[in-house]
C-alpha cells in the first residue's frame, strides 16, 4: 500500500546519502552511490527479487521487468537520476541538507525535488504493483543515471544505459523522465490547474574561447595582450547573438500557455507567426521569452594568470550555450569562429546537439493527459518546453515519444532545486507513485 509515511521514510533515506556528482569521475565518491544501492535493496525488496538489475558504467542502475507478451505496446522506460548538486553554503540551510529532516510539513534536503523524489515515485509504484501480483503485458525498464547534474561529465551514464538498450534491440514506445508535472498557475498568470508534459528541450554545450600568448611581466605589457584579444572576443559574442526564430515545439508551448490569459502580450502570443513583427520587441525585453526563441550564449567562466603582476600565457572564457533545434554543435562553433578576432581560438569542451522534439500526441502523451484529467477535473494540458537539459535527451535517439513529466502536484511551495533549503511537501508525496501505478497498469 502506498502511504505518505512510507513515501516520506524512503525519500528521506535517499536524501541522507549524499550522492554528489562531479564532471570529473575521479572526484566522485562512488561509495555513496553503493550505499544508496544498498538502501534501495532493503527498501524495495520485491523489486530486487522480481526484476533483473544491472550496474551500468560506474553506478548506473538498469532494472528490467519482463512482460507477459499479452500487450502489443512497445516497451516503457521510466528514468530519473541518482546524483545531486553540492549543498553549497551550509549556513544558508534552515535544516541540514543530508539529514532528511521532516519539519513544517515538508521534507528538507538536497535531492528532495531534484530528483530523488522521482526515483522514489517510480520505485514505490512498482513495489506496490508487485505486492498486488501485477505483471505488465509489455516489457518495462527503469534507468537511473549518476551524472545528470554535470550534463554527463566525462561519460554520460544515461548514454551508457541507452547504448545497452540499443545493443539489445530495445525500441521503447514511451520514455518518461523528470520535470513537467501538475501545478497551479503558470508564467502567463493563469491560476487554474495545469499539466505540463514537456516534449522538447534545448541542446547543451560548453565552448571555450582562448588566446595563447608569450606572457611576461606586467610592467612591460604588449600592445595586444591575451586579455585584450579575449575581451574583444567577448564583446563580439555579446553583440552577435543568434537570431530569433520560431520552432514548432516552442510555438506549441507558447500558444497553448497564452490561451489561458487575456493580457495584451498573451493575445499576441496566441498566434506567434501572425504577430511575429509585433512580438519581436517584446521578446527582446523578456529574458524568458528571449531564451525560448533563440540559441543563447552565456559567458560563465574566465581564467588568466595566477598572479596580478604576471601576463597570462593562456587566457580563456567558457561560453555555455543552450541551442534550439537546428543549431548544431558545428553551427555554433562556426558562428563563434566567424565573429571572434584573429588569434582567438574556439574549442568545444563538451555538449550535444538538441534532441528531436517528441510527438504532441501518442499513446503515452494521451495517457498522461487522461490520467491528469481524471485526477484533477478541469485541468488544462500544455505541451511543455525546457530551457535546461535532462537525461532524457539521450533516449530521443531510440524513442520518438520521450516525455518529461514529474507526476507530482506542485502548488508553488517547494524549496528551490540547486539552492539552499530544497524541500518538498510531504502531503503530496503519494501523488507521484499513484500516477505511475495508473500509467503502468493502463499503458
Amino acid at each position: 500500500m502506498i502511504t505518505v509515511e512510507k513515501c516520506t521514510e524512503h525519500l528521506a533515506g535517499m536524501v541522507r546519502i549524499p550522492t554528489v556528482s562531479n564532471a570529473e569521475l575521479a572526484k566522485m565518491d562512488f561509495s555513496k552511490f553503493q550505499q544508496l544501492h544498498d538502501y534501495l535493496r532493503v527498501s524495495y525488496p520485491l523489486i530486487h527479487q522480481k526484476l533483473k538489475l544491472e550496474i551500468i558504467g560506474r553506478a548506473g542502475l538498469l532494472y528490467s521487468w519482463k512482460g507477459t507478451g499479452k500487450s502489443d505496446q512497445l516497451p516503457l522506460v521510466l528514468i530519473a537520476h541518482q546524483d545531486v548538486v553540492p549543498e553549497g553554503d551550509l549556513s544558508l540551510w534552515k535544516y541540514p541538507p543530508y539529514e532528511g529532516v521532516v519539519a513544517e510539513g515538508k521534507l528538507w534536503g538536497r535531492g528532495t525535488t531534484d530528483c530523488k523524489c522521482n526515483m522514489m515515485s517510480i520505485l514505490e509504484a512498482v513495489e506496490h504493483l508487485l505486492e498486488t501480483g501485477f505483471q505488465p503485458g509489455y516489457d518495462l525498464y527503469i534507468g537511473f543515471g549518476y551524472n545528470e547534474e554535470v550534463m554527463g561529465g566525462e561519460g554520460p551514464a544515461a548514454g551508457l544505459i541507452v547504448d545497452t538498450l540499443r545493443d539489445r534491440g530495445v525500441k521503447p514506445g514511451c520514455v518518461i523522465d523528470e520535470c513537467g508535472g501538475v501545478s497551479k498557475g503558470n508564467r502567463m498568470g493563469y491560476e487554474g490547474m495545469i499539466a505540463s508534459i514537456v516534449v522538447a528541450e534545448k541542446g547543451y554545450s560548453d565552448f571555450e574561447l582562448y588566446v595563447e600568448h608569450k606572457g611576461g611581466h606586467s610592467s612591460v605589457p604588449p600592445k595586444d595582450s591575451a586579455m585584450k584579444l579575449l575581451a574583444q572576443a567577448i564583446i563580439a559574442v555579446e553583440e552577435n547573438q543568434f537570431p530569433y526564430r520560431i520552432t514548432e515545439s516552442v510555438k506549441a508551448n507558447v500558444e497553448a500557455s497564452a490561451r489561458l490569459s487575456d493580457d495584451e502580450k498573451s493575445l499576441l502570443l496566441r498566434d506567434v507567426e501572425g504577430n511575429w513583427d509585433k512580438l519581436l520587441p517584446i521578446i527582446e525585453q523578456d529574458p524568458y521569452l528571449s531564451a525560448l526563441f533563440h540559441t543563447t550564449t552565456a559567458i560563465t567562466m574566465a581564467s588568466g594568470s595566477e598572479q596580478a603582476n604576471i601576463l597570462p600565457q593562456r587566457a580563456s572564457v567558457i561560453i555555455n550555450c543552450r541551442a534550439l533545434e537546428g543549431d548544431t554543435l558545428e553551427v555554433i562553433q562556426e558562428h563563434f569562429e566567424d565573429i571572434v578576432p584573429q588569434g582567438v581560438k574556439v574549442r568545444l569542451v563538451k555538449g550535444g546537439n538538441p534532441p528531436r522534439a517528441s510527438k504532441l500526441h501518442s499513446h503515452g502523451y494521451d495517457l498522461i493527459q487522461s490520467i491528469c484529467e481524471e485526477n484533477y477535473p478541469g485541468i488544462v494540458t500544455i505541451p511543455g518546453y525546457m530551457l535546461g537539459g535532462t537525461d532524457s535527451r539521450y533516449y530521443s535517439d531510440i524513442c520518438e515519444n520521450v516525455y518529461r513529466f514529474g507526476s507530482f502536484l506542485s502548488e508553488g511551495n517547494w524549496g528551490p532545486a540547486h539552492a539552499a533549503n530544497e524541500c518538498i511537501p510531504v502531503d503530496i508525496l503519494t501523488t507521484g507513485p499513484e500516477f505511475f501505478v495508473k500509467f503502468i497498469t493502463r499503458y
